[in-house]
């Protein structure tokens, strides 16, 4: 199904489309206020490198935040929140929204879209900040802003179901393993859990990511032996048989496929093991503080542009409408 999906035409980049993306929109935005604003007030604006450490630091609070809620959330809630979150800030900036309030909103949603059903009151007692009530109706406000920067594409296919089914393979294939293949799932999530803090789930297809995770709870368990376990599960899977008779069979497509899968697999447990930084309490609080700057400046810089416009002589559409208002900002 993820081949005719929304997720893989729509929202899966390769690493420097990614990154072209992001650059715009960080551009657009500071378009929007470069002949009202000083050079000294622009430097306030941070940069698409500094906004994404700024994602990182919410996703890492979100997946607390997510770990501690009663009722317990299932891993497909997360990583389709975390996806929601992702995609949304392709679009957005985190200086104009209140990022952490479209975290929430993006959570929800996902327990809609996944159907772990909740009432918002359950929902908002989860949260330590913030006004309950007021909390409910943000989150309510934000659900249709959310749907349509999404372009209402909700299916997210996520790794957990290939991983189990992956699993469930390998014991069943592989019965002369001398260790317990259910050992490599504690470390397996834990890959899962620093994987929704990169890129990967933007970049590389669901089955893919599984078969890192199972590569990477080999490696913990069997450290040396895991490209070859994985290697050999690869050729039964496909159908390449070992026996050099049988073997004369072997088309080198499959051969060629087999080893471009091995080479993705090790190379999106790398991009994991890079892209994961975690974020200090240093800089959590930074990040907040500088946020806290642009967000008040933003009304001021708003304003200018409709003097300015004004004196234009009122030509075009007002600047500040709802068609280019903050999404859920934090001066309320």
């Amino acid at each position: 199904m993820y081949s005719t999906s929304t997720q893989k035409r729509e929202w899966t980049y390769t690493p420097e489309k990614l990154a072209a993306v992001r650059l715009e929109t960080n551009i657009k935005f500071r378009e929007k206020y470069e002949s009202v604003i000083t050079p000294e007030e622009l430097e306030l604006f941070v940069t698409p490198e500094e906004e994404l450490r700024m994602q990182r630091s919410i996703e890492d609070a979100a997946l607390k935040f997510a770990d501690k809620f009663r009722p317990h959330i299932w891993p497909s809630v997360k990583w389709t929140a975390l996806a929601f979150f992702k995609r949304a800030f392709l679009v957005w900036v985190p200086s104009d929204t209140s990022i952490r309030m479209v975290m929430m909103g993006c959570f929800y949603l996902a327990m809609k879209i996944d159907e772990f059903y909740i009432t918002i009151d359950d929902f908002v007692k989860n949260m330590n900040v913030g006004d309950p009530r007021q909390n409910a109706e943000r989150i309510l406000k934000l659900e249709p802003e959310l749907m349509k920067v999404l372009n209402y594409n909700l299916t997210v296919h996520c790794p957990y179901r290939p991983f189990e089914g992956h699993l469930m393979d390998m014991k069943t294939r592989m019965l002369l393993l001398n260790f317990d293949l259910e050992s490599i799932r504690r470390d397996s999530m834990r890959f899962f859990q620093n994987a929704l803090q990169t890129d990967v789930l933007l970049v590389y297809p669901p089955s893919q990511i599984a078969l890192a995770a199972i590569n990477f709870g080999l490696h913990a368990q069997v450290p040396g032996k895991s490209d070859e376990i994985l290697r050999e599960f690869l050729r039964k899977m496909i159908g390449i048989e070992e026996d050099s008779w049988s073997a004369r069979d072997v088309r080198p497509e499959d051969l060629e496929k087999l080893e471009k899968t091995v080479t993705r697999v090790n190379h999106i447990m790398r991009e994991v093991e890079k892209q994961f930084v975690a974020v200090t309490e240093q800089e959590r609080e930074n990040h907040k503080s500088r946020l806290s700057q642009i967000q008040n400046l933003l009304p001021i810089l708003n304003e200018r542009r409709k003097e300015a416009w004004r004196a234009g002589g009122c030509i075009g559409q007002e600047p500040g409408l709802v068609t280019e208002a903050p999404v859920d900002s934090d001066d309320e």
